[in-house]
């Protein structure tokens, strides 16, 4: 059949090629017929990459398509956890993501970051949530999905700014009829992080099959995980050395104390810092062994984030008339995502009342009267009046930090397509608006001014503590300032000792609130050529319109968030920005040559896209991609692209904020080059002598205190994508392709001198020409009067650049075994090189095969994915295969206890059994293995090791049932 049709020959090799050149990970419907085709109902059909419909739906750029049916054999109730095992994705925010996090789930395609991802859904971009314009997917309708396809490489010239890594298009089920409900739940081996799903679609057609309308509501709930409820996150560690230098970990935490600490010039006998007891003396700080001072404050700290996500979503088409379609699609999602965090940790330069205070030991007076009493001695009696230290406190007293997220989303989509008559040219037009809200509240904060307050005596005119018929003291100042409650004296001095009365004066109670808006308007126009010109190939196949999308986004926090006045979470300053942008597209299909000897096909694709931004001015993409189908078995395809990104509003326009980077202080104890040459930068940069290579300086729980913000002046991201790949198909059963990507981006934007560790690195290297005494990378080192780094200033600029080169490889095997069907799917990514320079001039790092405080997650040079499955009448049973190559820490010039994580191999078990024709069971076991995740020390993340990346569940058990009428 269609022996000389070119219809037909195309269907033939988008079947000899579909599997491979889509990189398709679905799980087929087992024992189906063979269809037979007929050449009036062959479709013409768009994938993503294209808005160019046409028979040949194979892509000239890797496509990876997750189906329904790895949802479903996975139970992936948040749909990140599945694409987080993809080779192409480097985890973003998930399940584990406490701090940083901000309850939101994201995706990264190739590590290059979840801004320059661009999510769409069915085509469309999905509304945005933070200023950095990244999408929560927890907003996508899970229960809906159909398939989500992964284009990786740039996609700007068809979709625009931000598709420089690449697209992830979750597509929707279409023409849904009956009623499906599904309900899942999900335990770990220990009986916690449990997880309950539950979903109700309807769908029905309508006027005779013209119209179809689909309700789809869905409900999760995530229990709760605390860190002390595994082994590997109970306690807080760090590296520590032998004394044949054979290192090992140690507990290790905070030196924020519930007792308070001070690390200050004292006694010989001290060693230079010192922690009071419950009794107000005070002490030496053991600041090592297995049984030292340091705050752990990893128990209360949430492995597993809870959650509980609603989502409603209806969407329905109508056909007016043969030529016209009215569609819609309405949206809902709330996601309420807590986080919790030890006590606050308050470092802060007070000063308090030393002579007389009854809350310090005599002798504990006399001694910090020494090392840290003021000028004034009143009553003559050789003990200053007050003391004036770098306190170190956890305030235990005033609770844990928690924030309360709750995250909403509505969108509204309304469109109108069909066609030109009964000519090949279709319209598509349409409009978007939507809308996530964001409102956080925050306990466990307390006011710095209050807190300074409070450590203040009341006195009498001989400088004696005043006390009352109790021998309580009080405040110097008793004025509420800002409290719901009047001052109350603060007994900083040893654990457990402040006051109900103080903690509630010291508490503030913190808001905040954002918005980000969405509107899109967008047409397009599709057709070919065969009425009036072909190529020898066929008819050229064009596609050409126009969007514009206006876009803004506003951040709202209380006053003492805003202005900085806390301890405990960051400060955050009111951000209020927005862009719009015009864009003209256009595409082209040109089959080049078809059904000659050597070259069954050759075709070009060509895309070109203008945008006008109101922020950057006007920017331009293109691509040009082509294949050579030298017959059934052997398709060559590559493609070239010029990506763009214009900064987002958060980069433009956020106000100097905090945050707290991983970053140590060359200066400290923890220094690995403690030379004299590194330590006379130290002296010259305001750290005093004596403090030089001590504890005294090490950064709280390995993080740096961060000032960043945004930059107006910033001009967009230029990348250059190219990849190059060959599919071949020795026989029906076997496809095979393999792709090379080279991703290159200019102008990207980093902080000023590639963050806070990469800045204090150059300051503190002797041997680096860009670093030193009144370098400007010195020059945003701010440092307190003890030497301890108060801030390093980071802001926004157009200065870095990345490349990214390495090579995808797909396979697919199907064959008859033991009476059932088994297809064998393998999805591998190689990288060779990850790099960066975050300015010119500066060192180039390539993070391929590294992990730590430069690079972050783990960026393996090798990592697959494999699935087995086997399928037999009503049964289909997978065994799915996750490899995650080795890699090395980042930093040549610190050693650490864990060096290299270590390849690791994840196993997961699955099946599905139909019960009748409308009920189906699954279940499953994740990490089959029990395998435990690595531990660190000062190169962890959070937990002690990487939790995005390595399981820190255990063995996990799930069970689901569905029933669809």
């Amino acid at each position: 059949m269609f022996t000389n049709s070119k219809l037909a020959k195309s269907v033939k090799l988008a079947c000899a090629f579909g599997a491979v050149a889509a990189t398709g990970i679905s799980v087929p419907a087992y024992a189906q017929e063979d269809a037979q085709v007929e050449e009036a109902a062959v479709e013409k059909v768009q994938v993503v990459g294209s808005r160019i419909r046409k028979v040949d739906f194979v892509s000239n750029a890797p496509v990876a398509t997750v189906g329904i049916e790895q949802f479903e054999l996975t139970n992936s109730v948040n749909t990140e956890a599945l694409l987080n095992t993809l080779p192409q994705t480097i985890p973003g925010l998930d399940r584990s993501s406490n701090n940083p996090g901000g309850g939101i789930a994201t995706v990264d395609l190739r590590g290059l970051g979840t801004n320059r991802t661009l999510v769409l859904i069915d085509g469309v971009r999905a509304v945005p949530t933070t200023s950095g314009g990244t999408v929560d997917i927890n907003t996508i309708p899970a229960a809906l999905i159909e398939n989500v396809e992964v284009l990786t490489g740039g996609a700007s010239a068809v979709y625009g700014s931000d598709a420089v890594a690449g697209v992830v298009n979750f597509a929707l089920k279409k023409n849904f009829e009956g009623v499906d409900f599904n309900t899942s739940f999900e335990t770990t081996e220990e009986g916690d992080a449990e997880i309950w799903n539950g979903s109700l679609t309807l769908g029905g057609n309508f006027a005779d099959d013209r119209g179809n309308v689909v309700v789809s509501m869905q409900y999760t709930e995530r229990s709760a995980l605390f860190a002390d409820s595994r082994d590997i996150s109970s306690v807080a560690l760090t590296d520590a050395a032998n004394e044949d230098g054979s290192l090992f970990l140690e507990p290790f935490g905070s030196s924020g104390v519930p007792g308070t600490s001070i690390f200050t010039s004292l006694p010989d006998n001290f060693g230079g810092a010192a922690i009071f007891n419950q009794d107000g003396s005070i002490r030496p700080f053991v600041r090592s062994g297995a049984e030292n001072d340091f705050y752990n404050f990893a128990p209360v700290n949430y492995l597993q984030l809870p959650q509980q996500r609603h989502n409603i979503t209806a969407m329905g088409h109508f056909e007016i008339n043969d030529t016209t379609e009215v569609y819609m699609r309405g949206s809902f999602a709330n996601s309420d995502v807590p986080q919790q965090l030890a006590a606050t940790p308050i470092f802060q330069t007070s000063t308090f009342t030393l002579d007389g205070n009854p809350f310090i030991d005599p002798a504990a007076q006399q001694i910090l009267s020494d090392a840290v009493g003021g000028d004034v001695d009143t009553d003559g009696d050789g003990i200053a009046d007050t003391g004036t230290a770098f306190l170190r406190r956890r305030l235990l007293e005033v609770g844990p930090r928690i924030v309360e997220d709750d995250n909403t989303m509505f969108s509204m989509l309304a469109g109108l397509r069909g066609s030109f008559g009964d000519s090949a040219w279709t319209y598509d037009t349409y409009f978007q608006t939507g809308r996530v809200n964001q409102n956080s509240i925050q306990l466990g904060n307390v006011n710095r001014g209050r807190f300074d307050q409070a450590l203040i005596l009341a006195t009498d005119e001989a400088g004696n503590v005043v006390l009352d018929a109790d021998g309580n003291p009080s405040c110097a100042n008793t004025a509420a300032n800002g409290s719901l409650v009047s001052c109350s004296p603060m007994n900083l001095f040893g654990e457990g000792n402040i006051s109900a009365d103080a903690a509630d004066f010291l508490r503030t109670r913190v808001n905040s609130s954002s918005e980000y808006e969405q509107k899109l308007y967008g047409f397009n126009i599709s057709g070919d050529t065969m009425d009036f010109f072909e190529l020898p190939g066929g008819p050229i196949g064009i596609a050409f319109g126009f969007e514009r999308r206006e876009e803004s986004y506003s951040f709202d926090p209380s006053q003492d968030l805003a202005a900085g006045t806390i301890a405990g979470f960051n400060g955050s300053g009111p951000v209020a920005g927005g862009f719009d942008v015009n864009e003209y597209f256009v595409e082209a299909y040109l089959p080049l040559v078809e059904g000659v000897e050597f070259a069954e096909l050759v075709d070009l694709e060509l895309a070109y896209r203008y945008a006008d931004w109101s922020t950057v001015g006007g920017v331009n993409a293109y691509k040009i991609a082509g294949s050579w189908t030298v017959n059934d078995t052997l398709r060559f395809r590559s493609s070239f692209n010029r990506a763009v990104r214009a900064p987002n509003i958060g980069e433009l326009f956020s106000p100097q904020n905090e945050g707290f980077p991983p970053a140590e202080d060359p200066c400290s104890s923890k220094a690995s080059n403690q030379s004299d040459a590194v330590r006379a930068i130290c002296t010259a940069t305001g750290v005093p002598a004596d403090a030089v290579f001590t504890p005294t300086l090490d950064a709280v729980s390995g993080q740096t205190r961060q000032i960043g913000g945004g930059n107006p002046n910033l001009q967009e991201e230029t990348a250059d994508t190219m990849s190059v790949g060959f599919v071949i198909t020795p026989m029906d059963e076997l496809s095979v392709s393999v792709d090379y990507f080279d991703i290159d981006i200019e102008d990207a934007v980093f902080g000023f001198g590639g963050g806070t560790n990469n800045v204090l690195s150059t300051c503190y290297n002797p041997s680096n020409e860009l670093g030193g005494v009144g370098s400007a990378f010195c020059d945003v080192v701010n440092r307190r009067p003890d030497g301890s780094i108060d801030f390093v200033e980071i802001l926004s600029q157009n200065v870095g650049s990345i490349k990214l080169t390495g090579v995808d490889i797909v396979a697919d095997y199907a064959m008859e075994v033991a009476g059932g069907d088994m297809r064998v799917n393998y999805l591998a990514t190689y990288t060779t090189e990850s790099s960066f320079q975050s300015f010119a001039g500066s060192e180039v790092i390539d993070c391929a095969g590294t992990f730590g405080n430069t690079c972050g997650e783990p960026t393996p040079e090798y990592v697959h994915r494999m699935t087995v499955a086997w399928g037999m009448d009503d049964f289909d049973v997978q065994l799915l295969w996750r490899f995650i190559g080795a890699t090395e820490d980042d930093d040549e010039g610190t050693v650490y206890f864990q060096e290299d994580t270590g390849s690791f191999s994840y196993f997961d078990l699955s099946g599905t059994y139909h019960i009748g024709e409308n009920y189906r069971l699954n279940a499953g076991i994740r990490n089959l293995a029990d395998r435990e995740a690595p531990r660190f020390g000062g190169n962890a993340e959070q937990s002690n090791t990487y939790p995005a990346t390595y399981d820190v569940f255990g063995r996990t058990y799930f069970v689901g049932i569905s029933a669809s009428f």
